[in-house]
């Protein structure tokens, strides 16, 4: 009879039983989680109590005095007794007893798995390098909330072969959004080690792909927007996302901003000049605490210009150019308000000196008459005879 494959566990009355306990052949049928017995008094008032590592965990009545359905499997590996406690003319308690799984001495196997890519699963446990010879074996269970039934479907093994971990490619047949039962345990020599075993709600250990981020810049303005992660879609799933956004100069990173945290699928920043990166990462908001890796990072963001290109300085150069002409306009058109308010004052005209400015100014040369001065006119002079013909 092995560990895994137990329809239900007998417990034999002088095994454990009181030679006058009003109750006997107590079973446990590990897939209904029924626990049962026979009553040989009357009896009334009945409870059933787990406790695991001496912890009482829950205490139930029994239903007609003769059986319990246990609510919840709490992990089996640790050892559990499950107590039956009730009257039969005074009080009595029955325990059945599971001990701790495994060789004395040995350690247990710390068993962790992980959901991704929404449809994959892999778990993964210690792999002790002594003793030598050990090898494991995962099981898990089909439904939720009870005993594992069924083997790994997919081993991964080391260079010596040892079962290292478990791949589900298709977690289809996990439908329900309860804790499904994973077991992990091992044999040395014939001899089983002692096992580690948890119950797991799948959305708590889903890690999900950080999304893509659609980035479009205007300006200073930008805006970033991404959809949501690839998840199974049997579960309810709010997410939160993580946003690290970073300046940088010359590949290094000039300036780093504290995380930002938000529940939407976009988010608008300013910037203000100059290259950027954005990375993301998200989690589910409600049932799981653990972060996704961080996205490679995106860039946007303009690139400062190290020299003024052609365009700039033939708009600055014009633009200049466009303040000289209205500078020069208003000077203008002030010069000529000024004239119409202020016009110029007439003065008397000098014949001698205005009349002395029209006449060209030569040197005068002895014996040498110009064309130009022998003009038909009527001139008077005294002492000397003009040598024109």
């Amino acid at each position: 009879m092995t560990w895994v494959q137990i329809p239900a566990i007998p417990l034999t009355t002088s095994a454990t039983l009181a030679p006058n306990s009003p109750i006997k052949n107590i079973t446990l049928d590990m897939k209904t989680r029924w626990l049962r017995w026979t009553n040989v008094k009357s009896v009334n008032n009945i409870k059933c109590s787990v406790k695991v590592l001496s912890q009482l965990q829950y205490t139930i009545q029994a239903s007609e005095n003769k059986e319990c359905r246990l609510s919840f499997f709490y992990p089996w590996c640790q050892g559990v007794d499950l107590e039956i406690e009730g009257f039969a003319g005074e009080r009595f308690l029955e325990t059945l007893h599971f001990p701790r799984r495994g060789k004395e001495g040995t350690t247990e196997e710390n068993l962790s798995c992980q959901v991704h890519d929404a449809n994959l699963m892999d778990c993964k446990w210690t792999v002790r390098e002594t003793p030598r010879d050990i090898q494991y074996q995962f099981f898990y269970s089909q439904y939720p909330k009870t005993f594992v039934d069924k083997e790994c479907p997919e081993y991964k093994t080391d260079s010596e072969g040892r079962h290292v971990g478990c791949h589900f490619d298709n977690l289809s047949g996990f439908r329900d959004p309860g804790e499904y039962h994973f077991l992990v345990t091992g044999t040395s020599s014939g001899r089983e080690v002692q096992c580690s075993d948890k119950y797991i709600k799948l959305s708590k250990i889903e890690i999900f792909t950080p999304p893509n981020i659609n980035i479009n810049c205007t300006n200073l303005s930008c805006s970033m927007q991404w959809q949501l992660p690839k998840r199974r879609e049997l579960w309810d799933t709010n997410f939160e996302y993580q946003l690290q956004i970073q300046k940088v100069a010359n590949k290094n990173i000039l300036e780093s901003e504290r995380p930002v945290t938000i529940e939407a699928t976009n988010f608008d920043y300013r910037i203000t000049g100059g290259k950027y990166t954005v990375k993301i990462r998200t989690r589910n908001l409600l049932n799981n605490e653990n972060w996704s890796e961080w996205s490679e990072p995106q860039e946007f963001g303009h690139e400062v210009p190290k020299y003024i290109p052609l365009q700039v300085l033939m708009f600055s150069l014009l633009g200049i150019a466009f303040i000289i002409l209205l500078i020069l306009g208003y000077l203008c058109k002030r010069y000529y308000v000024i004239q119409k308010i202020f016009p110029p004052v007439p003065h008397i005209k000098d014949q001698v000196s205005d009349s002395f400015h029209k006449y060209m100014q030569v040197v005068w040369e002895e014996n040498k008459i110009l064309p130009e001065q022998c003009k038909t006119e009527e001139i008077q002079v005294i002492g000397k005879k003009s040598n024109c013909p």
